[in-house]
């Protein structure tokens, strides 16, 4: 038998520390599931979307501030409580500033227009009048680790115009697999063919399951 099998066990912590350590530099992975010093499992950090550039980020919510192209594009999503991703929109004109303020839990006091409690919120701030043409490119999504595939989720819409409240959407989407866990496209749809005629704030709400028969 193996004369190494007999060794005191104080020589196998300092062989393990080695192998962790040589991981490391060759930028390997180590597996879910192993022990390191006190028997604490070492787990490999879960993967979650980017931070957008220049957002910004407080315990409740993540924020940022972009531009709306004439021809349409789309926009970086703050990441947030696992949550990020592109929103696509359709063109607008005149092209205008617009904030996003994204966040998991309803702490701006904002509307609950689906049934039970949404998953996520987006806010978005626009600088001024707009209309929305009815093309929007395909690609992008809100994705996250919370969201399963194949599992439909559903999206609503208001905007706040002079105090008055305007409802759009809900239309809902099936999510797919990515490297994030899962992801929903198609949100940008809710803004085809809306018309805001002066400075306004609105909200894009995801909830859980199909709620519509309306795909986005």
């Amino acid at each position: 038998m193996n004369a190494f099998l007999h060794r005191p066990r104080a020589y196998a912590w300092p062989l393990a520390a080695a192998l962790l350590a040589s991981c490391a530099a060759h930028g390997g992975v180590v597996p879910a599931g192993s022990f390191g010093p006190a028997g604490q499992s070492i787990v490999a950090p879960l993967r979650v979307p980017p931070d957008c550039k220049g957002q910004k980020t407080t315990s409740d919510y993540a924020s940022i501030t972009e531009t709306l192209s004439t021809s349409g594009g789309s926009l970086c999503i703050p990441a947030f409580g696992g949550f990020g991703g592109k929103l696509k929109y359709p063109g607008a004109d005149p092209s205008i500033d617009v904030s996003l303020t994204s966040s998991t839990t309803n702490y701006d006091n904002m509307p609950e227009l689906g049934q039970g409690t949404a998953i996520f919120y987006i806010q978005l701030g626009l600088s001024g009048g707009t209309s929305f043409s009815n093309n929007v490119g395909a690609g992008g999504g809100l994705a996250s680790k919370t969201l399963v595939p194949k599992q439909p989720y559903t999206a609503y819409g208001q905007a706040v115009v002079y105090g008055f409240k305007y409802d759009f959407g809900p239309c809902y989407v099936v999510a797919k697999k990515n490297r994030y866990g899962g992801i929903i496209g198609g949100l940008g749809t809710l803004l085809k063919g809306q018309s805001i005629p002066v400075k306004a704030n609105a909200v894009l709400e995801i909830y859980s399951g199909q709620q519509t028969t309306t795909k986005c």
